[in-house]
């Protein structure tokens, strides 16, 4: 038991007794205030923390809502510079597929006429016909020579046709250095590519052969006929995988049909 002074006598008592034997104040009561007191700070103190944590979990909220319309924004934004950076490429893309096709007609073209003078010279030398175009090649001192063979090495080593021939291996290499740039095609344009390769075979298959002629005159006009058509065919394959390119296909391919139709020798 310990001993404690009354706050009203001042006398000093017992720290169990619920009222002062001397003047008779109320240790009870006081103890009831200062509970009471305690619960009023202590629901005082869960109100006020009730309220950060509702502030707490507004502010929370707020930053999801917001860090998620930012995430959202950021997404679309995303999406569009992708949009345009896969549009950019795939017109840079057809820039080149054009870019091709157009060396191809400019080296086809040349490689046409020089099938097409080498088959004139061909069957001029076999039933000695006196032409104009071929006479410098079929004829030596105003008599035809006794073999086709000599008439079509006169025109292989003739400086004209070594100019074409030339212009030609350059026109297969900057075909070859423009496919390189085709070879990681947009996905969309996966199955293109594949066409670009078989029409690319093609046209080396024509360009050779204008440069390297083989067989008889028979076979090798059937032969230029049939690469002709092949290379024909994949060209307007080609056009049909691309329909919103139409309008500057069209130039190109009028130009091809205008250049190779020559290419029908024999008929």
């Amino acid at each position: 038991m310990a001993l404690i002074k009354c706050p009203e006598c001042n006398k000093e008592i017992s720290d169990k007794v619920k009222a002062c034997p001397y003047c008779g104040y109320p240790f009870e009561q006081q103890e009831e205030a200062q509970k009471v007191e305690i619960s009023s700070v202590n629901i005082k103190m869960k109100k006020e923390n009730k309220k950060k944590i509702i502030i707490l979990v507004i502010i929370i909220c707020c930053v999801i809502v917001v860090g998620f319309i930012g995430f959202k924004v950021y997404k679309n934004e995303q999406a569009k510079k992708e949009a345009a950076r896969y549009e950019i490429e795939v017109e840079n893309y057809i820039d080149n597929i054009n870019k091709m096709k157009v060396q191809m007609i400019i080296t086809g073209s040349e490689a046409e006429g020089l099938m097409n003078k080498t088959s004139m010279v061909w069957s001029n030398a076999i039933f000695k016909k006196s032409d104009s175009e071929t006479d410098k090649y079929t004829m030596v001192n105003g008599e035809f020579v006794d073999d086709f063979n000599d008439a079509l090495s006169n025109l292989f080593l003739d400086s004209e046709t070594l100019d074409t021939i030339s212009s030609i291996k350059d026109g297969q290499v900057k075909v070859a250095n423009i496919i390189k740039d085709l070879k990681n095609p947009p996905k969309e344009y996966e199955k293109v590519y594949d066409t670009i390769t078989d029409l690319s075979t093609a046209f080396i298959s024509v360009t050779d052969f204008a440069i390297n002629p083989k067989g008889n005159l028979q076979t090798f006009n059937k032969n230029v006929q049939e690469k002709i058509d092949k290379f024909m065919d994949l060209y307007n394959t080609l056009d049909a995988q691309i329909p919103n390119w139409c309008f500057r296909g069209l130039l190109s391919y009028i130009l091809l049909i205008i250049y190779f139709k020559k290419f029908k020798l024999g008929k």
